[in-house]
């Protein structure tokens, strides 16, 4: 839809509005719980042992097969909800848009 990735957003983040998607068909997989969306640990690595401490590179995240599966079946799920919405079109172009504020607008005023 927007490339949203798959992942656990703290709630000060979201602003609730009045538009609803009824999302109660969507069943998500029992393993996608919140140590699913937890960063794995990084082992500690022994300093006596390191050579040049600027010699040593990061280990770039790379998304596992199982993200990418669920991603593809959540987004699957959700976008048929959105299909069946008596007013699609509407919920597309709301859900594509991004969300920006002007000189003297509050999102605690605005009903939307």
């Amino acid at each position: 839809m927007n490339g949203c990735p798959l992942r656990r957003t703290c709630q000060s983040y979201v602003i609730g509005t009045k538009t609803k998607l009824d999302i109660s068909s969507v069943k998500l997989p029992k393993h996608l719980t919140d140590a699913y969306f937890r960063r794995p640990k990084r082992q500690k690595k022994n300093r006596k042992l390191e050579g040049d401490i600027f010699a040593v590179k990061k280990e770039d995240y790379v998304v596992s097969e199982q993200r990418k599966e669920d991603q593809k079946l959540v987004d699957g799920m959700i976008m048929d909800v959105i299909y069946k919405h008596p007013e699609k079109s509407f919920m597309m172009g709301y859900l594509k848009s991004l969300f920006s504020l002007k000189t003297n607008q509050y999102p605690h005023k605005m009903v939307f």
